[in-house]
């Protein structure tokens, strides 16, 4: 029986010569992350172990994200102990305020992750690694601090599903609406702690901040990893960051899948995800009543420089609804710079709307776009539970940038193609 993508890469970072789901076997990822909401709480345990030293502090990438620049005295405290490990232990790989931005995006762009590479990640969204190729796992706190004093960790290797996505995009049909397309028929926890393999023709027209929107939300479905399979988009994307030397992954032909979807995108038109569900998708043409108070670009799904490039080509040179507020954030310091070079962030200011540090906070809801009781927002992230964004008897809605283009402009929900130029 045939490998799947997972099984070599695990089986490559173990010392075992065969691994099969539900084996428990012993990792070394190439990469370990912790950012400031989960680093102050490994370093806790860290310091329980007794261990001293890190055991790979060039393998660390430590990212202020989430609560930075500091929204109140704890945050502050999170930022400040993140800071002074990575000092103290010499961490190579540490992003501060102004240097980086979100810690998975910025590691694709910092040329650290490509084909092949293994990253464990304090963060749910690790699987964001899976664009290029690369086995992004999420861990929790407790694994990080065991990583950082042993370098090393158990991992149970999981099932893995397949999913093949045909045919060709239309205009305004991007990652994010193929993403909301496919959670809208593998349903939420649809493949809870299994791995994801994604592949297709589609992939000829789909660039690396589309397949950054499919591998992170892959999360959505429950899935511990999502790696769609790289290619010569991939290799160019890679090798324009990094001289490091990758190793792309494939599966046999033989190899065996719990099960198989294929999903033929050629008429999908844009989505939106209603609260409070990932899963609970609709074509924004079905939603043209509802009225929002805050549009949102930004966070690890549809923070990228192409991201924002999408929503202004959207807008042009219309102006936002005077009735609601709207808040981009670029997912790192590269892409605000590059998009101030292009003009992006003026036709954003001049159209009304406002520009935040790159970082989480209003995906997370936790600074810098919380929302009020009854607030409605359309937002480019990846989740829309209840209260994940504010007050618990807020709403939010999950589209693309295109979409969020369209309904910053009118003021309610809307399809881009209705009003595109």
């Amino acid at each position: 029986m045939g490998l799947t993508v997972v099984e070599k890469i695990l089986m490559a970072h173990a010392d075992v010569g065969r691994c099969k789901p539900g084996d428990l076997i012993q990792c070394r990822p190439d990469l370990i992350m912790g950012h400031d909401l989960t680093v102050p709480h490994a370093i806790a345990i860290f310091n329980e172990i007794g261990t001293k030293k890190v055991r790979n502090p060039e393998k660390l990438v430590f990212v202020q994200d989430h609560f930075q620049p500091a929204k109140d005295i704890k945050s502050a405290e999170f930022g400040r102990a993140m800071r002074e490990f990575a000092k103290i232990h010499g961490v190579k790989n540490y992003f501060e305020v102004g240097h980086g931005g979100i810690c998975h995006i910025l590691m694709l762009h910092e040329g650290l992750i490509g084909p092949g590479i293994f990253i464990a990640g304090a963060d749910s969204h690790t699987l964001t690694a899976g664009a290029v190729g690369a086995l992004g796992i999420g861990i929790g706190s407790t694994d990080l601090a065991t990583l950082m004093a042993l370098g090393e960790m158990w991992l149970e290797v999981p099932k893995t599903r397949r999913i093949e996505i045909t045919g060709k995009p239309g205009r305004f049909i991007w990652g994010k609406d193929i993403i909301l397309y496919i959670l809208g028929n593998i349903g939420l926890e649809g493949a809870m702690n299994d791995a994801l393999e994604i592949y297709g023709d589609a992939f000829r027209f789909l660039t690396i901040s589309d397949r950054i929107s499919i591998a992170n939300m892959g999360a959505e479905t429950g899935a511990v990893t999502a790696i769609i399979y790289p290619d010569k988009i991939v290799e160019e994307w890679v090798t324009q960051r990094s001289n490091m030397a990758y190793n792309p992954v494939f599966p046999d032909e033989d190899a065996s899948y719990y099960s198989n979807f294929k999903f033929d995108i050629t008429n999908l038109v844009p989505m939106v995800a209603i609260p409070d569900s990932p899963a609970d998708v609709h074509p924004a043409s079905e939603l043209s009543d509802i009225e929002v108070d805050q549009v949102f670009v930004g966070s690890c799904s549809n923070g990228t420089i192409e991201s924002i490039q999408r929503f202004v080509e959207v807008l042009s040179d219309r102006k936002f609804s005077p009735h609601l507020r709207v808040l981009v954030a670029p997912a790192t310091q590269d892409a605000y710079s590059q998009a101030l070079r292009e003009g992006l962030i003026e036709k954003i200011v001049d159209a009304g709307g406002a520009v935040l540090t790159p970082g989480c906070g209003p995906c997370i809801g936790s600074h810098s776009g919380v929302l009020a009781s009854g607030e409605v927002c359309l937002s480019t992230s990846n989740r829309n539970f209840k209260g994940r964004m504010g007050h618990s008897d807020s709403k939010v809605y999950l589209a693309s940038p295109a979409t969020a283009a369209a309904t910053a402009i009118t003021g309610k929900i809307t399809d881009p193609r209705e009003i595109a130029k």
